[in-house]
């Protein structure tokens, strides 16, 4: 192998949910049937609740439009709502519209599934903020680490190899384009550089649709748009890293968090593609 030489005492969320029912916050792409409009609408649904919905798009629709779309996570039963445009608004910050959205016609069935499916998003919600708080625990300095890039608490087989040491293997986790946690029997010393091998899994690929051509209604009408292949498999990456800090031990292993100094372009966003997929992986369920 060669290596490389408005004014109110409630907080913002409790005033969001001063509803009669609770409103799950959520950021999932959505294609939505509008009656009247010969092509689905793809915006993303921004939050759901038991008898309504937000969602953005770049499209405007009228008030009162009805329109169809499918809650769909992977390992559940899809559910099919059905509702009423009520209102409109054009964030400051995005471009697009927000729509607020009344369901209609649902069933005893479809409304049972639907609050089973939003408390099952509460409850990995909640999950999710509990890893995030474990990942942010960090022994070195008595700090925190001060992150610029979304890392993926995913672990990832590697293969490091230390400045005039030979090579070994390690396992890498909360990885991100910016650098890397070390998990290696080796004890390194802080501010040493690394060469890092690894491929990044492929299984998660799953979760983006397949390369194809589709019709899509924009501003600009009806037109026809490319899905990029995203299921393409990763290749083995080559990077250099520098050690910046020592945490605690984990089952006989030393812990590393690593930056990267030397990672081009091209890698960094195969690694955003990696936790992007990783990411909706578990929104969805898998």
């Amino acid at each position: 192998m060669a290596w490389l030489s408005r004014p109110s005492s409630a907080s913002a969320p409790e005033r969001a949910n001063q509803r009669r029912s609770y409103r799950q916050s959520i950021e999932l792409p959505i294609a939505v049937s509008v009656r009247g409009l010969p092509a689905p609408v793809y915006g993303t649904l921004i939050n759901i609740s038991e008898s309504g919905c937000r969602l953005r798009s770049l499209i405007l629709l009228d008030r009162n439009r009805l329109i169809e779309f499918e809650l769909t996570r992977p390992g559940s039963q899809g559910i099919k709502l059905r509702g009423r445009v009520l209102s409109r608004a054009t964030p400051q910050s995005d471009a697009g519209y927000e729509y607020g959205v009344a369901f209609e016609e649902l069933s005893a069935a479809q409304s049972d599934l639907l609050a089973r499916e939003i408390a099952e998003m509460q409850r990995r919600a909640a999950g999710a903020r509990i890893a995030a708080r474990e990942a942010a625990k960090y022994v070195a300095g008595g700090g925190k680490q001060r992150r610029t890039s979304v890392r993926t608490l995913y672990s990832v087989p590697v293969r490091y190899r230390p400045v005039n040491r030979s090579a070994a293997m390690g396992e890498a986790n909360d990885l991100s384009a910016g650098g890397l946690r070390l998990l290696c029997p080796d004890v390194l010393a802080v501010g040493s550089e690394l060469e890092i091998r690894f491929t990044l899994p492929s299984a998660v690929l799953t979760v983006y649709p397949a390369a194809e051509q589709r019709f899509e209604i924009t501003p600009f009408g009806q037109r026809r748009v490319h899905v990029p292949d995203n299921r393409r498999a990763f290749d083995e990456m080559a990077v250099r890293g520098r050690i910046l800090a020592r945490y605690e031990s984990e089952q006989s292993r030393e812990v590393y968090g690593v930056a990267f100094t030397d990672i081009d372009g091209y890698q960094r966003e195969e690694i955003a593609r990696f936790t992007h997929a990783v990411q909706l992986s578990r929104l969805r369920g898998n």
